[in-house]
């Protein structure tokens, strides 16, 4: 599959099971970040987060298995509290020169927690079950009107095949 079109902000690459994750998610050490700022950065939102360097051998070996190809940049487990979204922002920190895709899979969520791309005027929900590849070089915000904690894996993926 190729990367996203011009004119697209997010797409369903396939179906995934997130059964597994689930089974650890109760186990993961999630550690907050950046609930000492005042929120004027929306490239740091504050939220709860495990790295891959912590996620147990059974989440590793699981996300191996999704054959996104390429090799792994970032992978990072987020949480975001209820009622408490991602401001608008673009991620252009992220390395220009490289062949970055970013993929999302929702753990835990809720049907009014939406992706927002606003300037694309798209507004999905990111549903359980697959697998997104989302645009980050275009201004994007997450929405959480709901007592849900969002739980979503977050890959940033170089040189991706799928």
């Amino acid at each position: 599959m190729p990367g996203l079109r011009s004119d697209q902000c997010c797409q369903i690459v396939g179906p995934v099971d997130v059964a597994p994750v689930l089974a650890v998610l109760a186990e993961l050490p999630f550690f907050g970040i950046n609930y000492h700022l005042d929120g004027s950065d929306p490239n740091k939102p504050a939220c709860d987060v495990v790295l891959e360097a912590k996620f147990p051998p059974s989440l590793k070996a699981w996300v191996a298995g999704l054959g996104l190809g390429g090799k792994t940049g970032r992978v990072i487990m987020r949480r975001l509290p209820a009622h408490k979204g991602i401001p608008a922002h673009v991620d252009d920190w992220m390395p220009g020169e490289m062949n970055w895709r970013r993929f999302q899979i929702p753990i835990v969520t809720h049907p009014d927690i939406r992706m927002r791309w606003p300037g694309d005027e798209v507004d999905v929900h990111l549903a359980v079950g697959s697998i997104y590849e989302v645009r980050y070089d275009r201004l994007h915000e997450v929405v959480n009107p709901t007592p849900v904690r969002r739980v979503h894996m977050q890959l940033d993926q170089i040189g991706a095949t799928i």
